[in-house]
């Protein structure tokens, strides 16, 4: 049998990275220290807004010509219907508020009407009592004036 492994590409691949890795790194390292890296640094990055802009632009116009919205019309869009749920939430608050209101009302209204019946009915019931009060007052004055009257006339007619 052979004991020779068969050809591994990947072990090849890690065994070079290892060797050049720290190589590459003091290269590069070196190399982003210096001052020219920082102005070619501060040149791409003002180039890439610039290209950034333009593309943002071109994409704005070209929204804007097929007549579809751009983010920030939907970014507005989307505010105004943050602002308009929160009116709503208030309106529907208010709502709430004065259907309690009503109701409340309704029902004092309501129990102000019993109050007002009930005392109509007790005031009717008084109006008794007085009318039944003078009558009895009225026939126990009477009884006894009857009362001495048939006396008197008891004896006025013994008398006669």
């Amino acid at each position: 049998m052979n004991n020779k492994m068969p050809f591994d590409p990947f072990a090849m691949w890690k065994d070079m990275y290892d060797k050049t890795e720290s190589h590459w790194s003091k290269a590069v390292d070196e190399s982003m220290r210096k001052e020219d890296f920082s102005e070619w640094m501060g040149q791409f990055l003002s180039m890439y807004l610039q290209y950034q802009n333009m593309i943002k632009q071109s994409t704005e116009n070209y929204l804007e010509q097929a007549n579809m919205p751009s983010r920030a019309d939907i970014s507005n869009l989307a505010s105004l219907i943050v602002n308009l749920e929160a009116k709503v939430d208030d309106l529907e608050e208010m709502i709430e508020e004065d259907l309690a209101h009503q109701i409340n009302n309704l029902n004092v209204t309501r129990e102000v009407n019993r109050l007002k019946t009930d005392v109509k009915n007790l005031d009717k019931k008084l109006d008794e009592v007085i009318i039944l009060l003078k009558e009895s007052t009225t026939r126990e004055v009477i009884s006894p004036v009857v009362a001495e009257a048939a006396v008197t006339k008891e004896v006025a007619q013994e008398e006669k």
